[in-house]
């Protein structure tokens, strides 16, 4: 069955997480791809959605890294 990306925004809470506006972006960006890696799932399967999952995840590590308002430290 098919996920819409717009389902997967609201489970995204931002009075409760611990980021700034632009972890935020890169949280819904993550949940778009990995929507979107589902959905492709039953076709075939694309590099691209895998590609921007895994660019999106790696960005927001590298992100957490270096933001003092996301760093989990």
């Amino acid at each position: 069955m098919p996920v819409k990306n717009e389902a997967l925004s609201p489970l995204s809470n931002p009075e409760k997480m611990q980021a700034c506006d632009e972890r935020m972006k890169l949280a819904l960006r993550f949940l778009e791809a990995a929507a979107e890696c589902v959905n492709a799932s039953s076709r075939a399967r694309t590099s691209t959605s895998h590609a921007d999952l895994l660019w999106t995840y790696n960005a927001m590590a590298n992100h957490s890294d270096k933001c003092d308002k996301c760093s989990l430290r």
